[in-house]
């Protein structure tokens, strides 16, 4: 090649005088006006090819680029995926807390350093961070590793949260396993259980839901479960607690999908109806929010009047 199209000077005049000869033989049969427009088309299409050259060699290079600098990213210290787990930790059962906030404390004190919350309790230091009425000290007990629920308590820790990981493990006694989330206090809660309707090895459960709003249950819920739940055998109980809606698992099934908006922040906490009897092991919470999304839920607007829990 030479002058980048012809290979001799020889070449690149006969290549002109055979497109000069092709014009006018285009003009001699369709006239003036065809060769006009042949003339143009083929100077557009002459420049679209030398501009195009250019910018493919730019587009190249800045694909290129881009492709150096994800790589660089990527190598750099704590970036990447994260490696896979082979199974989900244990928890580890201590409780790692402030003590409640007083009315009138700061905003750095209520909503802490804006890292999310993960709460532990095996219930070795005793009941002292479980708040409930007159009568729910005396009515819950405690041997060996397990307490066993009588009147509602809240895990105090747990009740400025609002999106959370809710995770305890627990046996049915009698009858049936019962707690509560998003409870802001005593008298505001949704509650759930895990009911044996009958013994035997066929499925025999059922899940019930319900809301408590001021002091008065409603829109109790009865649902048939595919499981076979055992008297004295621990569950490893899962609930999810995102916006308006709420996952629950037994041993990594789920058994429950459920939405509402009436309640938006509030803790966890444990009870037992007359004729029930149940054993909790541990309780483990995990929040979900930032800081800012606490502040939010904090200040977010609840459409009830919120009583005050009566003190122990």
């Amino acid at each position: 090649m030479a002058g980048s199209r012809f290979c001799s000077s020889d070449h690149q005049r006969r290549h002109s005088a055979r497109s000069a000869r092709a014009l006018r033989d285009l003009e001699d049969a369709y006239g003036a006006q065809a060769w006009t427009r042949e003339l143009h088309v083929r100077k557009k299409a002459e420049g679209e090819s030398r501009r195009a050259q250019p910018g493919q060699v730019i587009t190249v290079l800045g694909l290129m680029a881009a492709g150096f600098l994800v790589l660089a990213l990527l190598s750099l210290p704590g970036n990447g995926p994260a490696p896979a787990h082979s199974s989900r930790p244990v928890p580890d059962y201590t409780l790692r807390t402030q003590p409640k906030p007083e009315v009138g404390s700061s905003l750095s004190t209520r909503f802490g350093s804006g890292n999310p919350i993960t709460l532990h309790e095996n219930f070795v230091s005793g009941l002292a961070h479980w708040t409930g009425g007159s009568d729910a000290s005396t009515s819950w007990t405690q041997a060996g590793d397990y307490v066993r629920p009588g009147r509602l308590r809240l895990w105090q820790p747990s009740t400025h949260l609002s999106n959370y990981e809710l995770e305890f493990m627990g046996q049915i006694d009698h009858r049936a396993m019962s707690w509560a989330f998003r409870a802001p206090d005593l008298r505001n809660y949704y509650g759930a259980k895990l009911l044996i309707m009958r013994p035997g090895p066929l499925p025999n459960a059922d899940l019930v839901r319900f809301v408590v709003l001021n002091g008065h249950e409603t829109e109790r819920v009865q649902l048939p479960l595919p499981l076979t739940l055992d008297r004295a055998t621990d569950y490893r109980v899962h609930v999810s607690v995102k916006g308006t809606r709420f996952l629950t698992s037994v041993n990594g099934q789920l058994i429950s999908s459920w939405n509402d908006a009436r309640l938006g922040i509030g803790g966890v906490g444990f009870f037992s109806e007359p004729g029930e009897e149940s054993a909790i092991r541990w309780v483990s919470v995990s929040e979900r929010d930032s800081m800012l999304g606490r502040f939010l839920s904090y200040f977010s607007i609840v459409t009830f009047p919120v009583a005050v829990p009566v003190a122990d």
